[in-house]
């Protein structure tokens, strides 16, 4: 026995995703397989309280687990090429010089006033994340965020922070969020968006709490960039640095400014459609090829010199695809081997068996497990909810609290859990390794959760209603 050490090391975040989907398959061939009855009322699919039921098993082998990683790959095509045509707008965009020009300006109108900039990105994200805006859309703006970022001089993960965690800011408590509060409200039957005001506060205190965490990360970084979860070496500072004092003698040209309209122009887009056309990931897709195209010609870069650079920003999305693909594997092993409403169904059950306050944080808890499973806020509301309702009201749990545990408990782990492809695809486009960034968040969202523990106990204390 030599007595070294073995030093354990984190799996590679793909081998991580692989082992998951190799976990739930082996529980396929131990878990009974079950079903809740669901039907369909207007666009919303329900789960019948008190329908679940056993049904024959589906075991997933060896052949289904590496076929879970095709069908998952098939099941979130939208939102992979959207994640490739993001990176190929943006380097098409990046070839002209529009972005790095004109960013340089605005870090010289924003020189001393960086944490502001930070806040008011933030707020900006959190308001369309309460309000279901920017959930999944989210994706599509982290290049922003980067770029953002690296002109007010700060690492790739205050971008993604700016972007994705003050989003999530809101969303995680989101007073005004169709597809999970409004869920929530329709399947519990209480006023839509009732108790907008409590949770208004949630957001209030959840946004400063976020903000203060992040500023928190850029003034150590600022004190030591060794610090930064990308750190590596001198050569980024050196970067950095060349490119502001590059960037401080050019001013924009016409085309390039062209090119900037046409950006602003597309982005807004993806909000409006977002907010009133109800687009998804196949219409941001089609905004960001028109951008390239747009940009690319206009910008002079030519019909050939805009398809090589399309393609070139697409390879540089290649890791953020395949992470956005292998997270859909592992769900996809869960419902073809029908373990999934089983799981639902276990964690729930034992809710009905205590008093109302206790009750009340075990169905938080329920959800933050149930989230890794059914990383959708939708999916979530939809499975759970019906099953809540009737536990709530046999406990002594008010639906509203009731609602707001399924709130707090789908919502904050959102932006830990690696079945999320929301949050890996974030990750993936901003480089960001999925284990540096849970050493480094997990001691935020625990803090999260404990805050949450006590709002929902004092809450089912108050008998917050109506119901």
């Amino acid at each position: 026995m030599s007595g070294k050490k073995i030093k354990f090391e984190f799996p590679h975040v793909f081998a991580l995703m692989f082992i998951l989907t190799i976990l739930m398959a082996a529980l396929t061939w131990v878990v009974p397989a079950g079903e809740f009855t669901r039907v369909k009322q207007g666009a919303i699919t329900k789960v019948v309280a008190g329908s679940f039921h056993f049904v024959k098993s589906q075991p997933q082998g060896f052949w289904q687990i590496f076929e879970a990683v095709s069908k998952g790959w098939q099941q979130s095509a939208a939102i992979i090429f959207m994640v490739f045509f993001v990176g190929g707008a943006i380097t098409t965009l990046e070839k002209t010089g529009s972005l790095r020009v004109g960013l340089a300006k605005v870090v010289k109108n924003l020189k001393g006033k960086e944490l502001t900039a930070v806040a008011i990105v933030m707020t900006i994200m959190s308001i369309g994340g309460a309000t279901g805006v920017f959930a999944n859309p989210v994706v599509a703006l982290i290049p922003i965020g980067l770029m953002l970022s690296k002109a007010l001089g700060y690492d790739e993960v205050v971008g993604f922070g700016m972007i994705y965690l003050g989003a999530y800011a809101g969303f995680n408590v989101g007073w005004g969020n169709v597809f999970t509060v409004g869920i929530a409200h329709d399947i519990a039957q209480l006023p839509m968006f009732s108790g907008m005001g409590v949770r208004v506060f949630f957001h209030i205190a959840n946004l400063i709490l976020t903000f203060g965490f992040l500023a928190m990360y850029i003034k150590r970084i600022k004190a030591d960039p060794t610090q930064s979860l990308t750190y590596n070496g001198e050569k980024v500072k050196e970067e950095i640095d060349a490119t502001k004092h590059k960037e401080e003698e050019e001013s924009l040209s016409l085309r390039q400014s062209l090119c900037l309209v046409i950006a602003l122009v597309s982005f807004a887009a993806i909000i409006y459609g977002s907010i009133n056309l109800k687009w998804s990931f196949n219409e941001y897709s089609v905004v960001f090829i028109m951008m390239a195209v747009f940009s690319g010609i206009i910008g002079g870069l030519g019909v050939s010199g805009t398809a090589e650079a399309f393609v070139k920003g697409c390879g540089t999305m290649v890791y953020a695809a395949f992470v956005v693909g292998m997270a859909r594997a592992i769900s996809v092993v869960m419902i073809d081997g029908k373990i999934m409403d089983t799981l639902v169904y276990w964690m729930s059950a034992p809710i009905s068996l205590v008093g109302p306050v206790l009750g009340a944080n075990l169905m938080l808890l329920a959800n933050i497990v149930i989230n890794f499973f059914i990383p959708s806020g939708s999916g979530q509301a939809v499975t759970v909810m019906p099953i809540m309702v009737p536990i709530a009201d046999l406990t002594g749990i008010t639906r509203q609290v009731a609602t707001q545990a399924f709130q707090f408990g789908d919502g904050f782990t959102n932006c830990i859990i690696p079945t999320s492809g929301t949050l890996m695809g974030c990750l993936g486009i901003a480089k960001i390794s999925y284990e540096k960034y849970v050493g480094w968040f997990t001691k935020f969202l625990v803090l999260q959760l404990v805050l949450s523990a006590v709002a929902i106990t004092v809450l089912q204390i108050m008998k917050w209603g109506p119901a």
